[in-house]
């Protein structure tokens, strides 16, 4: 049966990814009524074949929307597919994951209740966490160990082992939900400063959009029912050169933007400093890591100012 759910998925260059994707939605129990795909492939044949993959899906009860985006960006594809989206509940699905058979039916359920603004999906390959160093280095907080929830130090933490409901601060692309009539009340969309495919883009629009619920009294929640494998494709990866780079200053970036102030920047600060410690110990490219942080000092202002010119930042 079909439900009033639009489903948003930015694709570029699998379009075998894409199908697999498609074929397990349409495998569930209900199904979505529309289905939004943003194609950013830079071969035509790819992109033909894309089209191919979507048209398997469409029928007089599904409404499919293709739309090509010349420059890769999933701010941009995000945006462009959420003006296409015709219903109330919103999906923001990445391409290559496994959704289970009653994933949709029980998002539709939970969404019947009004307080609830956001879900966000589990990830049924995510393996638990097995120290809790995190603490100490900062990219988990103690106090907020039972929600999800965003840290000083920018970055997003699920807890572990989610067994019920439960509270959070913030999604992770590859499955979440959203209301198109809080969304266009808050006038939230993506940051399109955030070019690449990281998961700074999640974060930054899932905690706005939280800030805005939790300021309303509305619940954004991780819940159990709400599940999903995500493949995690390594095609189209970004060099971890790059990689650490973003790392540094996506968050340098947010954390401005999010004013988390002085205690934000100590946090950030004593964080990166325990990251280079392990990159130096693992081997793992420490002068690279090393170089991205001096960045985010000396470029500070162009970092706040959203100018996030990642090659200009390499050659320094």
């Amino acid at each position: 049966m079909q439900i009033p759910i639009s489903i948003i998925i930015p694709t570029m260059n699998r379009p075998e990814s894409l199908d697999r994707t498609l074929k397990y939605i349409f495998e569930g129990y209900n199904t979505p009524n529309q289905i939004v795909i943003v194609d950013q492939s830079q071969v035509e044949e790819v992109r033909n074949e894309n089209q191919k993959v979507l048209l398997n899906y469409k029928s007089e009860n599904v409404s499919t929307v293709y739309e090509y985006q010349l420059l890769p960006s999933l701010t941009k594809a995000r945006n462009l597919g959420m003006s296409k989206a015709t219903n109330e509940i919103i999906v923001l699905a990445d391409d290559d994951i496994d959704v289970n058979v009653d994933t949709l039916q029980n998002v539709y359920s939970i969404m019947q209740d009004s307080n609830i603004a956001m879900i966000a999906g589990i990830d049924e390959l995510t393996q638990s966490s097995s120290t809790n160093i995190g603490y100490i280095f900062g990219t988990k907080s103690y106090s907020k160990r039972n929600i999800g929830h965003v840290t000083r130090s920018m970055l997003g933490r699920y807890p572990d082992n989610i067994k019920a409901r439960v509270e959070t601060q913030w999604a992770q692309g590859y499955f979440f939900v959203v209301r198109k009539n809080l969304m266009d009340k808050w006038q939230c969309r993506w940051d399109e400063s955030l070019t690449s495919y990281a998961y700074a883009e999640d974060l930054d629009f899932s905690f706005g959009y939280y800030k805005h619920a939790h300021a309303e009294g509305l619940k954004c929640i991780i819940d159990p029912t709400v599940k999903v494998k995500h493949l995690a494709t390594k095609e189209y990866r970004i060099p971890n050169a790059k990689s650490l780079y973003m790392y540094v200053i996506n968050r340098a970036y947010l954390s401005h933007k999010h004013d988390m102030g002085a205690i934000g920047l100590i946090a950030s600060f004593w964080c990166n400093f325990w990251r280079l410690i392990h990159s130096i110990v693992k081997r793992q490219n420490p002068k690279v890591l090393a170089r991205a942080i001096w960045c985010s000092f000396i470029y500070r202002k162009d970092i706040c100012s959203g100018n996030l010119d990642y090659g200009k930042f390499m050659k320094e």
